[in-house]
């Protein structure tokens, strides 16, 4: 979430509430500072906006001992207590999704029209944040970026101090994906999707919510390598998307911005390389070269090799305390429901995680 989006969802703050039951009164936006009223106080009194969406965008857990961190003076409690505030717009009265629920006013094409701004992503992280509790949950979707402070996540596979075993996994994965393994050590953690921070019932976990694009040939061949390695419990339904003629052709080609189209699933993914190049499609940057990957399609590697990186980040020992990570499809949900992600009831999404949650991966939100 950007400063400017930051400011105009705290102008709709007046007030909040602390964890002891104190109020916080006549909040509003003055200058570079947000004002407020203490419970049974008549002088104003001052937060930096500055601090208070440094403190928001930092990832680590909202409350006062945090908040010392980053807010100066003695307004630590009412910091916190905005900051919940501004995270329940994402939930009741505001359609789940940080938009207010339209009035009976509002037609039906403008509620459409509003709704396919919210990107999937968006509206999966709301939903799941929902069912785990906002403070344990980051996320880029809702506002709250993950960074190498949270989570160790190089991009290259050699300095995780992984097993051998592991090593040599990704050595034949690589080879696979047509490699000549330059890579530069930076972090990716930036692009994690999300990261439960010590949940009692899913603990510590990368979380990620696969769309269309991560179900190519590449994704495929990196996916039977990790099976060697892994039990992770969507590695085998992951591979029968990725066989699935139909959302190739249909989804995933398309999501590249791929016109033409391939008669049968690759054999892997060295043949759909060949084609790609056969169909002599316009290089674009679904396609493109990439560093480690000098070739066309090389983008579409680089992505089932940093798929890779996440589902095996809890092997290393640079990520103490990490579990599995947890992977829900974006197919899965419209399988479902028959019908486009963007068109499920948030309450149907829900139903939907705890199940996976507990079906898959034999968690029990509702006991935690």
């Amino acid at each position: 979430m950007n400063k400017e989006q930051f400011l105009q969802k705290l102008s709709n703050i007046k007030v909040a509430t602390s964890v002891t039951g104190v109020k916080y009164r006549h909040i509003k936006l003055i200058g570079a500072n947000i004002e407020f009223i203490r419970e049974n106080k008549s002088k104003p009194e001052m937060i930096s906006i500055d601090e208070l969406y440094k403190f928001y965008i930092s990832g680590m857990p909202i409350n006062t001992v945090t908040a010392r961190s980053y807010i100066s003076g003695r307004v630590q409690s009412p910091s916190v207590a905005m900051l919940n505030e501004f995270d329940q717009i994402l939930s009741p009265n505001h359609n789940n999704l940080g938009q207010a629920i339209p009035s009976k006013a509002t037609t039906e094409k403008e509620v459409t029209k509003s709704d396919n701004k919210i990107k999937d992503e968006t509206i999966f992280f709301a939903a799941f944040s929902e069912l785990i509790g906002p403070h344990l949950l980051l996320s880029k979707s809702i506002g709250k970026p993950i960074s190498s402070s949270h989570l160790f996540l190089s991009n290259d596979f050699r300095d995780y101090n992984f097993a051998e075993s592991v090593l040599n996994c990704y050595t034949k994965l690589l080879k696979d994906l047509k490699s000549n393994n330059l890579f530069s050590s930076e972090s990716l953690s930036h692009y994690v999707d999300g990261l439960v921070l010590n949940h009692p019932a899913i603990g510590r976990r990368i979380v990620e919510f696969d769309e269309e694009q991560h179900f190519t040939p590449a994704r495929m061949d990196t996916l039977k390598r990790l099976s060697e390695i892994l039990r992770a419990p969507y590695v085998t339904p992951y591979i029968n998307i990725c066989k699935d003629i139909v959302y190739l052709r249909t989804e995933v080609l398309t999501k590249h911005r791929l016109k033409s189209q391939v008669r049968q699933i690759p054999d892997n993914f060295s043949d759909f390389t060949d084609w790609l190049v056969a169909s002599d499609e316009k290089t674009s940057g679904y396609i493109c070269e990439k560093n480690g990957f000098k070739f066309l399609g090389g983008r579409i590697a680089q992505r089932a090799y940093y798929d890779s990186l996440r589902d095996t980040a809890h092997l290393s020992s640079k990520n103490p305390n990490m579990k599995a990570p947890l992977r829900f499809s974006k197919k899965e949900f419209e399988d479902i429901s028959k019908t486009k992600f963007s068109k499920i009831p948030v309450a149907t999404i829900k139903k939907i995680i705890i199940e996976h949650m507990h079906g898959k991966y034999s968690i029990n939100l509702s006991s935690a």
